[in-house]
């Protein structure tokens, strides 16, 4: 009897976990699958379609744009370089 209950105490948190953590996820970055329709895997169809979206459907974690895009303006050099550059105009305006 305890033994039922911890695997279906383990099974809802398992569901919870991966629905929460589909609904969540950016609707941009998850693959194969809308988002929509793994929120509803995960939920619905206990415990594949969690296991599905952990293997298959989760965002990677790669970063979308630019490799190596700095993320501070002042490490940014082509940042830095407009900064001077419209410095020295604002200077030679006055």
């Amino acid at each position: 009897m305890r033994v039922m209950l911890m695997l279906g105490a383990l099974g809802v948190i398992f569901t919870v976990f991966t629905t929460v953590f589909a609904a969540s996820a950016p609707a941009s970055e998850m693959r194969r699958l809308p988002k929509w329709l793994w929120v509803f895997l995960c939920l619905f169809v206990t415990p594949v379609g969690g296991i599905l979206y952990l293997t298959m459907g989760r965002p990677d974690g790669k970063p979308k744009g630019k490799p190596g895009r700095s993320v501070a303006p002042d490490d940014d050099p082509e940042f830095l370089r407009d900064l001077e550059r419209r410095l020295r105009e604002e200077g030679e305006t006055e």
